[in-house]
């Protein structure tokens, strides 16, 4: 072999090896850009696949957790609404036991006006009771599709819902239960609607003594009633505060988890920029040492 032919032999070997430092320059340029422009070290399996496994199980972590958040919120809003109605309900019951106090010794003549006054605590007191939450009533139970409570025209009541409990999904393996149903806070038919028509019987009762005697009795009861009532409402209270705590918790939970999250995946913006640079300047140097040497072959060849 000529010394020319030895010439375009080192000369190609010399070309192909340059062209070989080009590609991986230009590979790991394009990897230097695209960590910059994600600000991502790991974008897929292939870049780490320990990291990307790490990153899997955070980001399925947090998903959890974000599920959790808003079961939460949405019983801390069935609470809220529940704690909101039993208000009402409360006051409307220290109503009607403050009315049936006062008619249980006298002020006869007022008592077609207190039956009128007692009749509409009881309708207000029933259409709480048969409260919404967009197309579910609060207090029915598992049959959230069924108002809680009807009356007929004599006023007895009947309760359609269940003892049913709903609960939300807090945490792993925690549930919580956030509902009440119309028995818990009212006792069923028989229980708060049954006492207040009693009231109202004895109110209209013709016989104003026996109607006074039956006024009187109810007293104690309507008491029982607000006791439950309140009792209710502390449990449910006690039950919005171990949501706020479980949701606190979970809050710091996920704060710690996206910061692992952040050291597996996040690139040191910095770093990245540094190291972008120095992957440009070997790849345009790779690129000038290859123009050199093809025009120094060229000139050769033209001698």
């Amino acid at each position: 072999m000529g010394w020319e032919d030895q010439m375009r032999v080192s000369s190609k070997q010399m070309v192909d090896s340059i062209l070989t430092d080009i590609l991986r320059n230009k590979e790991q340029l394009n990897s230097a850009q695209k960590v910059v422009s994600t600000q991502k070290i790991v974008t897929k399996p292939s870049d780490d696949p320990v990291a990307m496994g790490n990153i899997l199980g955070y980001r399925k972590i947090l998903s959890a957790i974000d599920q959790y958040g808003k079961n939460i919120t949405r019983g801390k809003t069935h609470i809220e609404i529940t704690e909101s109605t039993l208000n009402q309900i409360y006051d409307f019951l220290l109503e009607a036991r403050r009315l049936a106090v006062d008619q249980s010794s006298g002020a006869l003549e007022e008592r077609s006006t207190v039956a009128e006054q007692m009749k509409t605590l009881y309708d207000q007191i029933l259409q709480m009771a048969n409260t919404k939450l967009g197309n579910s009533y609060i207090f029915s139970g598992h049959k959230t599709d069924t108002a809680a409570f009807s009356r007929d025209a004599d006023y007895n009541t009947t309760y359609h819902g269940d003892d049913g409990d709903i609960r939300v999904i807090a945490g792993e393996k925690v549930d919580i239960k956030i509902n009440i149903t119309g028995a818990d806070a009212l006792g069923g038919a028989e229980g708060v609607f049954d006492v207040l028509r009693s009231v109202i019987n004895g109110l209209e009762n013709p016989d104003t003594a026996a109607g006074t005697t039956e006024i009187a009795a109810q007293i104690a009861p309507l008491t029982d009633a607000i006791d439950q009532l309140e009792a209710v409402r502390a449990a449910s209270a006690s039950t919005y505060t171990r949501l706020e705590s479980t949701e606190n918790q979970l809050a710091d939970f996920k704060v710690k988890i996206e910061n692992m999250l952040s050291g597996e995946e996040d690139a040191d913006i910095t770093k990245a920029i540094i190291e972008l640079q120095g992957r440009q300047t070997a790849y345009e140097t790779s690129l000038a040492a290859v123009s050199r040497i093809l025009q120094s072959n060229l000139l050769d060849f033209l001698r």
